[in-house]
């Protein structure tokens, strides 16, 4: 009675287990003739993209810190490249700029602002991105100044001068 038990049990947990995987599509991002949550790729994506800032900028500096972009290229721009084929409809990938919060968001004076310092990041960013093979109109640049602080840091912190990744609607 037991055998018979543990025979009919197992077949039906492989039954319910292959029932529930023909009716499951996995889709890493899109694809023609498959379902999938955009929204819940993105957020993938973005939790994924937040793992490698760019880090290492001097103060005032849009110079993109060599050795900290020579290792950041060579782990990262392979995955940035892959986002960026498979976003969604409607989506770009940001290149995001961001300082440190010491001196003017704005340009005052000969001083040209956290602003202007931060889009600068964005493109140099961008920039050697493409010269790494990594092109696409779905990949823009924008400057936040101070204003997207990494929590838990103090806001002048040298660490809070960084380039980041998102996806973010068009």
């Amino acid at each position: 009675m037991k055998k018979l038990f543990f025979i009919v049990s197992s077949v039906l947990m492989v039954s319910l287990l292959v029932l529930a995987c023909s009716q499951t599509q996995v889709a890493e991002g899109p694809q023609e003739n498959v379902k999938y949550d955009s929204n819940t790729w993105v957020y993938a994506s973005n939790k994924q993209l937040a793992s490698y800032p760019i880090k290492g900028f001097g103060y005032k500096d849009s110079i993109v810190p060599q050795q900290e972009w020579n290792k950041w290229a060579t782990a990262t721009a392979p995955v940035v490249s892959k986002i960026i084929s498979e976003l969604p409809e409607g989506y770009v990938l940001q290149v995001t700029g961001h300082t440190d919060s010491r001196g003017p968001e704005t340009a005052v004076g000969n001083k040209p602002g956290n602003l202007k310092i931060s889009a600068d990041r964005a493109r140099n960013v961008q920039n050697m991105l493409k010269q790494k093979g990594v092109t696409s109109p779905k990949l823009t640049a924008k400057g936040v100044g101070s204003s997207e602080p990494v929590a838990g840091l103090p806001t002048d912190d040298p660490q809070q001068r960084r380039v980041t990744f998102q996806v973010v609607p068009k």
